[in-house]
């Protein structure tokens, strides 16, 4: 056992040091960043529910796929709220305006009929041209992408290829409209109204909005995740600059340190000996812990690291328990061997008894929680179930092998000086 334990402790260390293979990820508080909590809004056609509630989720997370976010958060709030959170995010206006536009892209052609938004005429203007619905929309979308403009004019555009249906529907949109504009409408404002040459059976199309290189590719990202169901509105947002972060994460990890060495001091003054060998296995429980937060990944966050804290002390506490079960027993005479597998036998009920509590408790909040909160969670419960191991596992194993040493092997190292008779059997 001994063996596995070492083992664990170099293979921990070198997860830790592997940071291009196990990097550490740092969430929205610690990087910087911006958080947005947005709203779905029913519309005369749809109402919100459920099924709609996880069509929007999806477009979201195409589009924030799109901006190239690392560790993305989104997940739902409520009946109609998500909960998006983009750690380390450069323009936050750039992504809080992809993440919440609608994104309906169709097709319309001049004709007599009413058009859609009626405005009024002003007196003696001529007539404004109208424009009707083509029945092409970005639900018959292939793939957008955003290039460089060839013509003399430059900038950038945005070529948009159709499916089957798409195709052949705009091809007989182009036809009927040879010499004649067809306008390009997304979210109800016409972005580019081009006249038709020929017709265009490749189910191929440009627009042509004289866009910069950002507002193509977003537009590009936009028609690729899909248009949004129904309207989102912006109710909260927040924005973490790194340097708040960063000066958050410093505090905590001192916290951290003197935290940590106060614990040590305390266990070995105390307890001599087992304080000893148990700020050994505290140490080796930190360097599990951390290889674990690598692996799976954990995003780290202020929370976080304040749930990973607390488990330290937890998991000093199942040593206090243990510690002072074999007391008890050396005070009543039993050899040191027994006094320590009574201990261990004596305190493992209670001690699996509060961290079951413990990680129930953390189930419950991440499951309820949102956002920092799930963080704390998280961490919490791997370090209850971690200390676990290291408390009842660690510990044991290397108090066994320093007992095999006869020169310490004396129970005035483990804080009683004198033993009273042996009372047991």
């Amino acid at each position: 056992m001994l063996l596995v334990v070492v083992l664990l402790t170099l293979g921990s260390l070198y997860v830790l040091q592997d940071q291009k293979r196990f990097p550490t990820k740092l969430g929205l508080d610690i990087s910087g960043g911006m958080q947005v909590v947005l709203e779905a809004k029913d519309t005369e056609k749809v109402m919100v529910t459920p099924e709609v509630m996880q069509s929007i989720i999806s477009v979201v997370r195409n589009r924030v796929d799109g901006l190239g976010v690392a560790e993305p958060v989104i997940q739902k709030k409520g009946d109609r709220q998500i909960v998006v959170e983009l750690p380390g995010i450069a323009d936050p206006d750039r992504a809080r305006a992809m993440i919440g536009k609608t994104a309906h892209l169709k097709f319309q052609e001049q004709g007599t009929a009413a058009p859609q938004a009626p405005q009024a005429a002003q007196a003696g203007a001529p007539a404004m041209p109208t424009w009707v619905d083509t029945g092409l929309d970005g639900s018959m979308l292939k793939s957008a992408k955003a290039e460089p403009n060839p013509g003399m004019g430059g900038g950038w555009v945005v070529t948009l290829q159709f499916d089957p249906q798409g195709a052949k529907l705009f091809g007989e949109i182009t036809s009927r409209n040879v010499g004649k504009p067809v306008a390009m409408v997304l979210d109800d404002k016409v972005i580019s109204a081009p006249n038709v040459n020929e017709p265009i059976l490749s189910g191929d199309a440009v627009i042509s909005g004289n866009f910069a290189a950002k507002e193509a590719q977003d537009v590009a990202v936009q028609l690729n995740a899909g248009a949004l169901p129904v309207p989102l509105e912006e109710i909260e947002n927040r924005t973490v600059g790194p340097t708040l972060g960063s000066d958050t994460v410093q505090g905590a990890v001192r916290a951290g340190i003197v935290g940590f060495a106060l614990v040590v001091l305390y266990m070995i003054g105390y307890y001599r000996l087992p304080g000893l060998v148990a700020s050994i296995a505290l140490g080796i429980y930190t360097v599990l812990l951390l290889a674990i937060f690598h692996l799976i990944p954990v995003t780290l966050t202020v929370p976080g690291i304040a749930g990973f804290i607390l488990s330290i002390g937890m998991a000093v506490d199942a040593n206090v328990l243990i510690f002072e079960r074999t007391k008890e027993e050396l005070r009543r005479g039993r050899s040191l061997y027994s006094a320590i597998e009574i201990g261990f036998k004596r305190a493992f009920t209670a001690i699996f008894d509060s961290n079951s509590t413990t990680v129930l408790t953390c189930v419950i909040l991440y499951i309820f929680g949102t956002g920092l909160v799930r963080g704390f969670a998280l961490t919490l419960a791997l370090g209850v179930i971690i200390s676990m191991f290291t408390a009842i596992t660690v510990t044991r194993v290397l108090l066994f092998q320093i007992l095999s040493n006869k020169a310490i092997n004396q129970t005035s190292y483990f804080g009683v000086k004198s033993p009273e008779p042996n009372k047991a059997s």
